[in-house]
């Protein structure tokens, strides 16, 4: 508490603190001094939760202002085992509205700056939780993916951040963007504190066989249309390649240039927001007793930087019919990725986690709305795909940049295992 008091007016990244931490933590030690037994693997550790997830008796804005007073009277899932787990809920971290941006906007009106460089963004939508860890609030925090929402932030702040399987882990209590691609994922410094922190919101453990790095073979996925004039995406590729060059020299089996036919294609007919997003916005608004997007919009509620509202309040109704092509869109990807992955044995696909640095907030963000912020997380999370990102290198201006891996169909024990090995070799 004292660390977020110290350096969170500059970071923006807490939104609400929870009263009762001091007496939740009092309590573990209570409990746990007479057997020595611990509540179970998270036991007295601070956690912080992204704010699209209810928590009881803390506020929870889901990043929108017309939430500012909502405070519930029970966990979202995910919460609820985090503290079945003995962890101690410090509060709840700053997101954009309804976690609708890579950026971090929000009409709370909280300033959230990227942890390296107050002149540099945070990235979205897990923006605080992000920040927070890579500033050290807390060892680990919530978030939650849609289309990166972990990974950019983390990616920007030089975090590990994770988006686990569709569906593995449960978003009761979580309020909705795409219900069919919205997971909850962890936020750590290592991918070892991301994989506890995982095994706790899974509800379950893994015991993956170890295997060598040598005995791993990744893909170097062929990326295009990379805005190579936007300043330091040079950068980030020098700095990629060297992570690369670095896992060559430890014997990993790294096959270049590995292309997915039609990717652009494959991911443009799969985006599901334009279909989805809208319908499952509203139908989480009324679930909680309040207006519709449109409404929302009309009234003036999100930021100006929010782009992906003005889309969705203004389009028409997708109909019956583009939901199906959706669905089948969504299969052709993963199928696709999956075939390719498959016919060259590889154990996971490797690239950028974004192809450019974080923009600056005071020049890079007039000219780049957050919908073309040229992100490479779309493939997992459009697939149904575990993937991870790592810190692997800084830029000259201190900036992180990370790497992705993107593991086999619901192969998130063999990835984690894998973000291990990698996360060793290029310390």
């Amino acid at each position: 508490m004292t660390r977020i008091a110290e350096l969170d007016p500059r970071l923006g990244a807490v939104l609400a603190l929870n009263p009762q931490a001091g007496s939740d933590a009092a309590a573990a030690d209570e409990q746990l001094r007479p057997t020595g037994e611990p509540l179970g693997p998270l036991h007295g550790i601070p956690i912080l939760v992204k704010d699209v997830f209810e928590t009881r008796g803390i506020p929870t804005s889901f990043g929108c202002r017309v939430f500012r007073d909502h405070v519930p009277a029970d966990d979202a899932e995910v919460v609820r085992r985090l503290r079945s787990a003995g962890a101690i809920i410090l509060g709840k971290t700053a997101t954009p509205d309804f976690a609708m941006s890579w950026l971090s906007d929000s009409s709370t009106g909280v300033d959230t700056v990227n942890s390296r460089s107050e002149w540099h963004e945070a990235g979205g939508s897990s923006s605080g939780s992000a920040v927070a860890v890579a500033a050290g609030l807390a060892p680990a925090a919530l978030g939650s993916d849609t289309g990166g929402s972990v990974r950019v932030p983390a990616s920007f702040n030089g975090v590990v951040g994770m988006r686990p399987t569709t569906g593995l882990v449960p978003t009761r209590g979580m309020a909705a963007l795409v219900s069919m691609q919205d997971t909850p994922g962890p936020l750590a410094r290592c991918v070892d504190d991301a994989a506890v922190l995982l095994e706790v919101l899974a509800g379950k453990r893994w015991d993956e066989p170890p295997r060598r790095l040598e005995n791993y073979r990744l893909g170097v996925l062929v990326l295009s249309d990379c805005p190579m004039e936007w300043d330091g995406s040079e950068q980030v590729s020098a700095v990629f390649d060297d992570a690369l060059a670095r896992l060559r020299s430890c014997g990993v089996q790294i096959v270049d240039r590995v292309q997915v036919p039609k990717l652009g294609d494959l991911l443009r007919e799969s985006s599901p927001y334009l279909v989805a997003a809208r319908e499952d916005i509203d139908a989480f608004l009324a679930s909680r007793g309040r207006r519709s997007f449109s409404d929302l919009y009309e009234e003036g509620v999100f930021p100006e930087g929010l782009d992906l509202a003005e889309l969705l309040a203004t389009r028409s109704s997708p109909g019956a019919q583009a939901q199906a092509e959706l669905q089948a869109a969504r299969s052709r990807l993963r199928e696709t990725v999956v075939d390719v992955m498959a016919g060259q044995g590889l154990d996971a696909l490797v690239y950028p986690t974004v192809r450019v640095p974080a923009p600056r907030r005071d020049r890079d963000r007039l000219r780049l709305p957050s919908r073309r912020l040229p992100v490479n997380t779309l493939i997992a999370s459009q697939a149904d795909l575990p993937a991870l990102t790592l810190p692997v290198g800084r830029m000259d201006e201190g900036l992180p940049v990370g790497l992705e891996l993107l593991g086999r169909p619901a192969a998130d024990a063999a990835l984690l295992s894998l973000a291990r090995l990698v996360e060793h070799a290029l310390a």
